[in-house]
């Protein structure tokens, strides 16, 4: 199966999400989806704070968890999937793979927290600021059973923080995708290009995406692993 073959399959999966055909549990999602943002923010607030990680800290905010971002990403995938082989002809086959790889985590982060919204009952109470608080969170976490499925998300991102630094980061992968600008452009794959070229951008002031990543996905572990133990406030270092 190729590339394109397992990004089609993603995106038919994302469309089989119930939240397109819901619209007061797609408002529950979005809420969720604020609320991972602020907290991730929060949490990680001194590995996002180092002046070389802000790219990368937004590729993060806004693609791998980008809510309604990435709605608009996916439909600007499948509107060019059909000519995607013209695509593969035009960028390393590495780079396709990784960014089919942030892809996926995309879909599984929205598809959880999907899970979590639809724990949300009729009567649950916002805060003053119309957001939901940690602790009504930590209760969606323990209703929706998603232990094993986190640290699956997370092991996920650790082979995409792996393969940036192996497939993307060489200089001969690199060149030939800046080559390749202009052909995707003509062939009208400028969505797929700058999704792919975030990543690369995103990368560069690093020394290490899997260094990295590996710093987030350690954190985020320790969270999963006191919201199972019902530690008050799983959420703080």
């Amino acid at each position: 199966m190729s590339n394109f073959a397992l990004m089609q399959e993603m995106l038919q999966h994302y469309r089989t999400l119930e939240f397109h055909q819901d619209p007061l549990l797609a408002a529950r999602l979005t809420t969720i989806q604020n609320w991972q943002k602020r907290r991730m923010q929060h949490t990680h607030a001194a590995l996002f704070a180092v002046p070389e990680h802000q790219l990368m800290t937004q590729y993060f905010l806004t693609r791998l968890y980008g809510g309604e971002d990435f709605d608009i990403l996916a439909g600007q995938f499948e509107r060019v999937i059909n000519a995607a082989k013209k695509f593969e002809r035009l960028v390393p086959s590495s780079t396709i793979q990784t960014g089919c790889e942030a892809i996926e985590l995309a879909v599984l982060a929205i598809e959880l927290d999907e899970q979590l919204a639809k724990c949300m009952t009729s009567d649950f109470v916002y805060n003053q600021l119309g957001e939901i608080d940690d602790g009504f969170a930590v209760d969606l976490f323990h209703q929706a059973n998603q232990t094993e499925s986190r640290y699956h998300q997370l092991n996920l991102l650790d082979k995409l923080g792996f393969n940036l630094d192996k497939y993307v980061r060489s200089f001969i992968v690199q060149s030939a995708f800046k080559v390749s600008k202009g052909a995707a452009e003509r062939h009208h794959f400028d969505p797929l290009y700058q999704f792919l070229g975030e990543g690369f951008a995103a990368m560069k002031p690093l020394k290490s995406a899997e260094v990295f990543v590996g710093v987030f996905t350690e954190h985020e572990r320790q969270i999963v692993e006191r919201v199972q133990s019902g530690m008050p406030n799983p959420f703080l270092r």
